[in-house]
């Protein structure tokens, strides 16, 4: 009876470790499919974070930039010498009248180097005012050579809108007496609506921008893993890292379009809604548009639509795909090598077993420690195998390190630094599983495991730190709703944003905050104001490599209103630059490419958008150390 419950027990036996051979490679399958998953995800994750980021850089560029030609058209037309007031001021047969028109279109066009030129065409579409810059160099077109431009687009669609109110035209290559100019200038056009009512001319201000630089910008933007692309409305590509592929609506060429190259990436521009879209084939694609420019006069968008999608490197995904098959196929064989090691391990005990089982039953008390030191075997290298595949599971943080920003590069050394030293640390856990593992090499393991991802985690926390400090003040700067802020909370942020332009200097910056001011406003517009008034002193207070002190200084007054204090320990300003300092185009450093908007437009943010008021207090004879102080007032709400 026992001779036939020994091989009973045998057979049982085998039949386990069968069973248990299955389920390792079922196990050893998943695990290997959960890895492949995870660092498939992972790296596409970062390539998408990757293209958000180069996405979001060139949404920002591009809205500063079209508000920034908008804005500058608007002041060029806001001028009491163009309008008609209590009297006519300018008669069009006045050679007089036309020539101080001209020049002070001369001298406008001159403060800014993207301004190719500026029209003034009656309703008609006869132009009455043309002057033309290249070069930094004016070309006032006299009379005779004036052109009718009412069969042009942008001229028909700008004359349809109600005075007073501007249009943005769509971007196209500049073109001469019906040909293209080359090298070819990217253009947009931005026109102002004059009525006859309050202007001497009725019908349009037209200003052609040169867009060669800002494109430029973006080129330098542009990389292998993040090839940006701008597609018009039509699917042509007004921006392409193949330059042969651009401009076809303007050539010509119909085939140089997105849907005869990529038809299903075209469908998907299309479908797309307010949101950014992703969109994959052996590439990853991030797609968005280009954020509208609206009339709040007539409730409709000022521009065209406008594509933006940012393209990886050609067959990423499958190169993303192998390298996590790489992993899943090395983690599967170390899995199955530690089962199968296991396995052999039980076999061995269970042939053991039969011999014992022959064997007096005064030895069956050995028999059972026996299996008993089997199943603490079992259970130690199962916890032994969990802890490998944690491990591996936290060396896969290393692939999510990435630089977005000169800035990040610290926080990200320091982690890759610690990963590399995890994974040494794997290395020879590794060697110790082939080898023979001690105890205390898996204790030093764990612990020099856990230091080291500690470490990362403190880096990959202050790159968070700085990605989320990007990301929300690009989306503050972009809101025109007043929301509930901190002014603390908004100043650190753009610190935080300033700090490489900061550190190369001398010149330092300490904050005080008195009081927890928290206030219904704009956070994006105060952001903006502070940081004029950080780099108005850093350009005009010191001198080159200068040491000095910058103070922020925040506090509530009796009134319980909010006074940002921003002082300066440089030169100081004179009386007389004080009298003119907030008009607009006047500075004193126009030789290194100011236009003297800065504080301008910090005055109009303050007083109409914010609803505050701005001081200016400054000599430069004061003891004391701060030389000039400009205070803010904002109301609570």
């Amino acid at each position: 009876m026992e001779k036939f419950d020994s091989k009973l027990s045998v057979s049982l036996n085998n039949k386990q470790i069968y069973i248990k051979a299955l389920f390792i490679m079922v196990a050893a399958g998943v695990i290997s499919f959960l890895v492949y998953w995870q660092i498939y995800q992972s790296r596409l994750a970062l390539v998408q974070d990757y293209q958000d980021d180069k996405l979001s850089l060139v949404q920002t560029e591009f809205v500063k930039e079209l508000s920034s030609i908008k804005k500058l058209t608007q002041v060029l037309a806001d001028n009491k010498n163009l309008k008609r007031g209590n009297k006519l001021r300018y008669m069009f047969r006045d050679r007089e009248s036309i020539r101080s028109i001209n020049d002070y279109f001369v001298n406008f066009g001159l403060l800014s180097p993207i301004i190719s030129q500026i029209r003034w065409i009656d309703i008609v579409g006869n132009e009455r005012f043309r002057v033309d810059f290249k070069d930094g160099e004016a070309k006032v077109i006299e009379q005779s050579e004036l052109q009718n431009k009412i069969s042009r687009y942008y001229f028909r669609q700008g004359i349809s809108i109600e005075a007073p109110d501007s249009f943005l035209s769509r971007i196209d290559l500049n073109m001469e007496y019906g040909s293209i100019v080359e090298p070819y200038e990217p253009t947009i056009r931005v026109t102002y609506r004059t009525s006859s009512s309050e202007y001497i001319v009725d019908g349009l201000i037209i200003i052609n921008f040169n867009l060669s630089d800002f494109f430029q910008k973006i080129r330098n933007y542009s990389s292998e893993n993040a090839q940006i692309n701008i597609v018009n409305k039509d699917g042509y590509w007004i921006f392409n890292n193949d330059k042969s592929k651009e401009w076809g609506f303007m050539l010509g060429l119909p085939e140089l379009t997105i849907a005869t190259y990529n038809p299903l990436l075209w469908e998907s521009m299309q479908n797309q809604q307010e949101n950014t879209v992703r969109h994959f084939d052996s590439n990853i694609y991030t797609l968005d548009k280009l954020p509208a420019l609206f009339s709040k006069r007539h409730n409709e968008t000022l521009n065209d639509v406008i594509y933006i999608y940012i393209k990886s490197k050609d067959k990423l995904i499958n190169n993303i795909r192998f390298a996590a098959l790489g992993y899943a196929g090395i983690s599967g064989v170390i899995l199955l090598f530690i089962g199968g090691f296991i396995l052999y391990r039980e076999y061995c005990y269970t042939k053991a077993l039969k011999d014992l089982f022959d064997q007096l039953r005064t030895e069956k008390v050995e028999l059972d420690s026996v299996n008993n030191q089997l199943s603490n075997t079992i259970r130690q290298q199962q916890l032994l195998q969990d802890s490998f595949v944690e491990a591996q599971k936290l060396s896969s943080l290393g692939m999510l390190v990435a630089g977005v920003a000169h800035e990040m590069n610290t926080p990200i050394g320091g982690a890759i630094i610690s990963v590399t030293n995890a994974e040494s640390v794997m290395s020879r856990l590794n060697e110790g599983i082939k080898t023979g593992l001690t105890k205390s090499l898996l204790e030093n393991s764990v612990s020099s495991l856990d230091d080291n991802l500690g470490l990362a985690r403190v880096n990959l926390d202050k790159a968070a730190v700085l990605v989320k400090s990007f990301k929300k003040m690009a989306i503050d700067r972009n809101n025109e709703e007043f929301i509930e802020c901190n002014i603390e909370t908004i100043i650190k942020e753009l610190l935080i944003t300033l700090n490489s332009r900061l550190k190369t200097s001398k010149v330092k910056i300490k904050t005080l905050f008195n009081d927890s001011c928290t206030l219904k406003s704009r956070p994006g517009i105060i952001s903006q104001v502070i940081e004029n008034l950080i780099m108005n002193a850093l350009n005009h207070a010191f001198e080159e490599n200068q040491s000095g002190e910058i103070d922020i200084k925040v506090e509530k007054n009796d009134k319980g209103h909010i006074n940002i204090s921003v002082s300066d320990s440089g030169c100081g300003i004179n009386q007389q630059q004080q009298s003119v300092i907030f008009e607009p185009f006047h500075t004193s450093a126009r030789g290194k490419g100011n236009i003297g908007l800065g504080l301008y437009m910090v005055s109009q943010w303050v007083t109409k958008i914010l609803k505050g008021q701005l001081v200016l207090e400054s000599d430069p004879q004061w003891e004391d150390k701060f030389k000039t102080r400009f205070t803010i007032t904002l109301p609570k709400n």
